[in-house]
């Protein structure tokens, strides 16, 4: 299977370099000064245990690479609509399109209606770009739990064991995400197959709403936030918020327990959005916590703290440049 990365960012960058250290057939689509680095030297991935240097085909150019069987997209959901523009010397009429991305899925709404309402998701694919020019019929989301940063051009730092949970558009269709697992598997990391794609999708949103809006407006890791009672207690609310949307959307039971809380998260990891707020990149504010709060409000859900956190996200981010319009302090 010819498998082309679209995106080598963090995530991107590891699964790329797995899937060429097994031997797959991968390239990648990459830009700046991350294609110019993989041209040059390769793409490396340090890891706990290994370092891996290799060296797949790379462009800025789509038709470069030619037809594929499967593309993983792992760019940002703000760049989704980019992507769109640009994949189709990527497609094939039996090419599939893996989204690994965090937040609401963009194609969360098809053949999707919880209480006969449509999800107001449309701000995660403005103007319908993504499903014009990939389509939902040939897409799958993947749940990523892999923490990655990029260190530099060219080199991605992976933290610990990695897993990625595949699933289809359609609730309880397997055929196409067996194909992929089938393709990536034995590469090094763990691979599942959902037959909820949107269960799985909530079950790490828990995740995301809990930790991302303290690490944007903190600057802290992960490990620093659980470590701070006060901060804690937050990431538990903003939990119990989304566990209650994921209800709200028929999501009872998404397998977490909250009365089991964690012990202190040792780990200096950073969320992936505070590292685009770092680098000055778009952030998935959008996709990771406007959706759900318009979910919430759909279904009648009540959100306090999130409704907090969230207008000091967004400004936290215009005043970086990496959310809509840039604010000028002062």
């Amino acid at each position: 299977m010819r498998i082309c990365v679209f995106g080598a960012g963090a995530v991107g960058g590891y699964l790329a370099a797995r899937l060429a250290n097994a031997g797959r057939d991968v390239s990648i689509v990459a830009r700046g000064d991350q294609l110019a680095a993989i041209r040059e030297r390769g793409l490396r991935l340090d890891t706990p245990t290994e370092t891996i240097t290799v060296t797949p085909r790379a462009s800025d150019s789509p038709p470069d690479l030619g037809e594929q069987d499967l593309v993983i997209v792992a760019a940002k959901t703000p760049a989704l609509p980019e992507v769109a523009a640009a994949i189709a010397p990527l497609l094939g009429p039996e090419t599939l399109v893996a989204f690994a991305v965090n937040g609401i899925f963009w194609f969360y709404g098809h053949g999707f209606a919880p209480g006969g309402k449509a999800p107001p998701t449309a701000r995660i694919d403005p103007g319908g770009v993504i499903e014009k020019e990939i389509g939902a019929a040939r897409s799958l989301g993947i749940i990523v739990y892999s923490p990655n940063a990029v260190i530099a051009p060219g080199v991605v730092c992976n933290g610990g064991d990695s897993s990625f949970t595949i699933g289809e558009t359609v609730a309880g269709a397997t055929a196409k995400a067996e194909r992929v697992a089938a393709a990536i598997d034995g590469c090094g990391f763990e691979t599942k197959v959902t037959g909820d794609i949107r269960q799985a999708m909530w079950r790490k949103l828990v995740d995301n709403v809990g930790n991302s809006p303290l690490a944007v407006l903190t600057g802290a890791s992960i490990g620093a936030i659980s470590a701070e009672p006060a901060a804690q207690e937050l990431v538990l609310a903003l939990r119990r918020e989304t566990i209650a949307v994921a209800a709200a959307q028929g999501f009872a039971d998404i397998g977490i327990d909250l009365t089991r809380q964690r012990a202190s998260v040792r780990t200096t990891h950073k969320p992936s959005i505070l590292q685009d707020l770092e680098r000055g990149r778009p952030m998935e504010i959008d996709a990771q916590l406007v959706a759900v709060q318009e979910l919430a409000r759909q279904g009648g859900v009540a959100t306090p703290v999130l409704d907090t956190l969230l207008p000091l996200v967004i400004l936290r981010a215009r005043l970086a440049g990496c959310y809509g319009e840039r604010l000028v302090d002062g």
